[in-house]
């Protein structure tokens, strides 16, 4: 008797395999079906044939030999199936096979069997197998139902996964790949694709771990901006460092994800880093993702646009570069009556309020939200009015990433109106069901 956990799934191509069948009732009729199926060439042996069983012999479908098993009839054979109405004869087929060291099956006894088959669900890409190792036959037919019932879904997961692998890169080339706003479900299939076939991933702090993670255990992470405010010459230093590290590692023949919060395109230097590698000769490809502006704005059901409140959305910075001439946003060409969405405008809230009240002629009772870890573990949501924007952010200690919507809609909550100076907080986190 077998003990239990002892069988080793497997699935075999029997193209042209020579396999016995010893029996020709009902059930040496449905292996036979399955085996013609998978393109074995099959030989009954049996005492007597049944009216299907006699019609593919006829058909010159089998080979059939009218005779009890005899010890020659394996002579040339791969794989043995002992299924007669005769306990007796099973056995006798069984000990010689194995004999032989001939994988065999005996029906309905797997005490007997060498190999044994499990309940099958079959797609048109697919084929599931399942085997509570010939214990509860019931519970696998149970499982295979359920699974039949969900083919549909199956067969969708399948070309989603087909399309993940088309999506891998090449060696020596850069993908500049927006990571998203940082829940991993939003990630593009193709930013996924990318990432689970990169060689080395380079970002930065606010690409959290459970986007970095989908990337293979071997692949090299590269963080060159952590936490912490980095300007002037640092800043410069580092992002020189980034672009040669970037060009150095794709001429090595590395598939080289560069791996941007949000979209590479929107405040993430994408650009300046595309025409970096332009100018150096190396192959990249950019990889647009969800912006934070969208996924923010998404999660803490704040509308950009809705008829009636605002009909345009300007996306801007709090943080301009050091070497960028002095008043670089024309503050009085803001629509004062569409919504701002201001990257990195935390830190710099004060004097981001003093220029959108004197200089864009914002009243001072805008309200605003202030999304803090927008689509992540611990998101939180600050509303208020713009003249209380840097005392309320100081106070709730509110600290990047973070993205401030400025305007009528900021005040507007699609899962309902919000309280002034309210804080709602998010701590179920990013689950990543999909990748």
């Amino acid at each position: 008797m077998k003990a239990s956990g002892t069988w080793f799934p497997v699935f075999l191509d029997l193209r042209g395999a020579q396999v016995l069948v010893a029996g020709a009732g009902k059930v040496a009729a449905r292996k036979i079906d399955a085996l013609l199926a998978h393109g074995a060439a099959v030989t009954v042996v049996a005492k007597e044939f049944s009216a299907p069983v006699r019609r593919l012999v006829e058909d010159g479908r089998v080979r059939g030999t009218l005779s009890p098993f005899r010890p020659e009839h394996l002579d040339g054979i791969a794989l043995a199936f002992a299924a007669t109405s005769d306990p007796a004869a099973n056995r006798s087929v069984a000990r010689e096979a194995r004999r032989r060291n001939i994988p065999v099956n005996v029906a309905d006894v797997p005490a007997e069997c060498s190999f044994i088959l499990p309940a099958v669900v079959s797609g048109k890409d697919f084929t599931l197998a399942v085997s509570t190792g010939g214990k509860n036959p019931g519970a696998a037919r149970a499982i295979r139902e359920f699974l039949s019932d969900r083919k549909a879904e199956i067969a969708v997961r399948i070309e989603r996964g087909r399309r993940r692998r088309g999506a891998r890169g090449s060696g020596g080339k850069v993908y500049i790949v927006g990571a998203g706003p940082g829940d991993p479900d939003l990630l593009t299939v193709r930013a996924l694709g990318l990432l689970r076939g990169a060689d080395v991933v380079i970002h930065d702090y606010l690409v959290p771990e459970e986007i970095l993670s989908l990337a293979p255990a071997k692949a090299a992470r590269i963080c060159f901006a952590r936490r912490g405010k980095t300007a002037g010459h640092g800043s410069a230093l580092k992002q020189a460092a980034t672009n040669e590290t970037m060009a150095r590692l794709a001429r090595a023949g590395k598939s080289v994800v560069r791996l941007k919060s949000g979209d590479p395109l929107v405040f993430g230097r994408g650009g300046e880093e595309a025409e970096y590698l332009s100018a150096e000769g190396v192959p990249f490809e950019i990889v647009p993702g969800i912006t934070a502006a969208l996924g923010c704005a998404a999660a803490a059901g704040v509308p950009l646009t809705h008829r009636g409140l605002a009909s345009t959305v300007t996306l801007l910075t709090g943080h301009e570069a050091d070497d960028k001439a002095r008043n670089a946003i024309d503050w009085k060409r803001l629509p004062a009556n569409g919504t701002l969405a201001v990257y990195m405008g935390v830190s710099g809230a004060k004097e981001l309020t003093r220029s959108l009240v004197e200089k864009a002629g914002f009243p001072s009772d805008t309200p605003f939200a202030v999304v803090e870890n927008g689509t992540r573990r611990g998101q939180r949501v600050l509303r208020g009015r713009l003249a209380d924007l840097s005392r309320l952010v100081e106070k709730a200690g509110i600290r990047s990433p973070a993205l401030l919507f400025v305007g009528k809609t900021a005040e507007y909550a699609l899962a309902g109106r919000r309280d002034q100076e309210n804080i709602e907080e998010r701590n179920d986190g990013p689950v990543a069901q999909s990748v």
